[in-house]
C-alpha cells in the first residue's frame, strides 16, 4: 500500500474496491486497519480508502508540537483527497476521525456527499469543559512520555490508547501520539450539527456511555441523519460488531444518490 507526501509530511493510505469513494479516518491511537473489516464488506461496489493520521503508526510523525493542530489534519485530508482525485466523496470516521469529518465538511462542504460518524462527538460549547478535555489528554501524554521516549516505537496496547483489537497491530512512535493528544485533539471546537446539509449515519455501541450523548444530539439536531446503536458493543463497535456496522453502512450508502 502507497505512502506520499501530502501536505509535507509522508501519509500512509490504502484502497480497496472501485466505484463512488468512501474515505475513513481512524481515531487516536488507531490506524487504517480499524477500516478492514468494513472495507472488505464494501469493497464490490465502492472504492473504499483508509488512511493512518499522521503522528500514528505508518504515517510521518513530526517532532514539533506546531505541526499538529486540527486544522492541519483536515488539510492532510483534503491533501489526500486531492492526490487520489476525489472532488466529493463520502467522509466517515471514528472518535478523532468522526471529528476531522466534521471539521472537513465544515470548511469544505462542496466535497461531502454524506458522512458516517461513529462514536464521534461534536466538540465543546463550554470553555471549562474544553480545557478539562484538553488537561485530561496532556495528562496522559505526560504519563506516556514518563514510560517511553519520545523518539521510541511502540504498540498501542503499551501506550494503552486504541482499539484493543488493534493494540499489537498499531507502532506507533511516541511522539506522533503525544502530538496528538496535545495538539490535534485540544480545545476542540462546537461543531454545530444544524449546519449539517448531507445525510450522514450516526453509529454509537450500546456499552460506549462516554458517546452516547453525543450520538443522540446529531441524531435530534442532524437534517437528515439516521442513528444506529450496535447491541453489545463499545467504543470501537466497527471491530466489535463488524456485520452489525457492515450491514447498517451498507444499507446506509445504497440508499444515496453518489452517481
Amino acid at each position: 500500500m502507497p505512502t506520499e507526501k501530502l501536505n509535507g509530511i509522508d501519509i500512509y493510505y490504502e484502497e480497496h474496491g472501485s466505484g463512488p469513494a468512501i474515505i475513513l479516518t481512524h481515531g487516536l491511537g488507531d490506524n487504517a486497519g480499524l477500516w478492514a473489516p468494513l472495507g472488505e464488506a464494501l469493497a464490490d461496489s465502492y472504492r473504499v480508502i483508509a488512511w493512518d493520521m499522521r503522528g500514528h503508526y505508518r504515517s510521518e510523525a513530526p517532532a514539533e508540537l506546531s505541526e499538529y493542530t486540527q486544522d492541519i489534519v483536515v488539510e492532510d485530508l483534503r491533501s489526500l483527497c486531492d492526490h487520489l482525485g476525489l472532488e466529493k466523496a463520502v467522509h466517515g470516521g471514528h472518535s478523532l476521525g468522526g471529528y476531522t469529518a466534521l471539521r472537513f465538511h465544515e470548511k469544505y462542504p462542496e466535497r461531502v456527499s454524506a458522512l458516517i460518524l461513529h462514536a464521534t462527538g461534536p466538540g465543546y460549547r463550554n470553555p471549562e469543559g474544553s480545557q478539562a478535555w484538553t488537561d485530561r489528554l496532556a495528562g496522559i501524554a505526560d504519563k506516556q512520555e514518563a514510560k517511553f521516549a519520545r523518539d521510541d516505537r511502540v504498540s498501542a496496547k503499551e501506550l494503552r490508547t486504541g482499539a484493543p483489537q488493534l493494540g499489537e497491530i498499531s507502532q506507533h512512535v511516541v511522539r506522533g501520539i503525544t502530538n496528538v493528544e496535545r495538539g490535534v485533539m485540544a480545545n476542540p471546537s462546537f461543531t454545530d450539527a444544524t449546519k449539517v446539509d448531507v445525510p450522514a449515519l450516526v453509529i454509537v455501541g450500546e456499552n460506549d456511555k462516554a458517546y452516547t450523548a453525543s450520538s443522540s444530539y446529531f441524531e435530534q439536531k442532524l437534517a437528515n441523519g439516521k442513528m444506529i446503536v450496535i447491541k453489545g458493543a463499545g467504543h470501537p463497535a466497527a471491530l466489535e460488531q463488524p456485520e452489525v456496522v457492515n450491514t447498517a453502512v451498507r444499507e446506509f450508502l445504497d440508499g444515496l444518490d453518489l452517481t
